[in-house]
């Protein structure tokens, strides 16, 4: 989807996770709104304004884009409570079950973009009068209609219980490393956590040396610390306070080279060709810069500075 806008400042925190989230989801199963709305069958107007932080989602939206992207359904309803009570100043209804009432503001209620399956309720009085003439069908009929609906649910829990995931990863995905990963990266689907183990990375400064910040999970806390945009690619700095670490990014990487992040001691660590980002070094951001050839120019960032220069002899 490209980068993200930034989240209003006024949003809440718990919110902002959430979307952030989300967000992830959506870049690591390679998504876009029209495909999530397409998956999920809430429309890409209603998913627009969710990722934005423009609305809380309900939390059939936020389970169905949890499921396509295989994410623990139990923490990430604990991260959906949060924020829908950060939200609306009120408590999430009990209960249990894979697909829980959803939270919304009561401005919310009628939105055109929400499926009727996502709404929940009470149906007002005036919704509920029946027009004149009209009998109830006969107790034998309710009573055969139920059965059947039941009988339908319990083939439909068999067949998922049976064969839960096979619809969502193929083996050829899911035997090989995302494109422009670094050397020992883990196979596709990548490990996916809740917000709020961010802090619990996999590695702490030089003991991150070499490591893929994504595996270390790494990501969770980084901040950028310096940002280029030429050529149509966007060079970056990363940094992870949890880790004590840096590594370079490049989106897009394709026609790139010679991606990497070095420190003013002398350690760098280079991504293959056509690599999105590095492997990290042990390096506050005020010691490291990030590099990248791009139509025989390096296009460099540190965190103060950046900077253009010709290259002779690069693609």
């Amino acid at each position: 989807m490209g980068r993200w806008q930034p989240l209003r400042g006024d949003l809440p925190a718990e919110v902002a996770r959430l979307v952030r989230e989300l967000r992830q989801y959506v870049d690591r199963c390679e998504m876009n709104t029209m495909t999530v709305a397409a998956k999920t069958g809430y429309s890409r107007s209603s998913w627009l304004r969710y990722l934005n932080g423009r609305r809380l989602p309900p939390w059939a939206a936020v389970a169905e884009l949890g499921r396509l992207a295989q994410a623990d359904a139990q923490p990430l309803r604990v991260l959906w409570e949060s924020a829908a009570h950060a939200w609306t100043g009120e408590r999430p209804a009990e209960g249990t079950g894979p697909a829980p009432a959803p939270l919304r503001p009561a401005a919310d209620a009628r939105d055109p973009d929400v499926p009727d399956s996502a709404r929940t309720g009470p149906t007002p009085a005036a919704d509920r009068a029946l027009p004149r003439g009209f009998r109830p069908p006969p107790a034998g009929v309710l009573a055969a209609v139920a059965a059947c609906s039941l009988l339908a649910i319990s083939l439909l829990v068999v067949l998922l219980l049976a064969r839960p995931w096979d619809g969502w990863t193929s083996g050829t995905e899911a035997d090989r490393p995302p494109a422009g990963a670094p050397s020992g990266a883990p196979a596709w689907p990548w490990p996916l956590h809740s917000a709020a183990d961010g802090a619990a990375a996999g590695c702490r400064a030089a003991g991150c040396r070499g490591l893929d910040p994504y595996r270390e999970r790494c990501d969770r806390d980084s901040v950028v610390v310096h940002r280029l945009r030429e050529y149509g690619r966007v060079l970056t700095l990363q940094y992870s306070p949890a880790c004590r670490a840096s590594w370079a990014e490049v989106d897009t990487a394709a026609a790139t080279a010679g991606l990497r992040i070095a420190t003013t001691g002398g350690d760098q660590q280079t991504a293959t060709g056509g690599g999105a980002y590095t492997a990290m070094v042990a390096s506050g951001p005020g010691a490291a810069r990030a590099t990248v050839v791009v139509r025989g120019r390096q296009l460099g960032v540190a965190q103060y500075d950046s900077w253009i220069d010709a290259v002779s002899g690069s693609v």
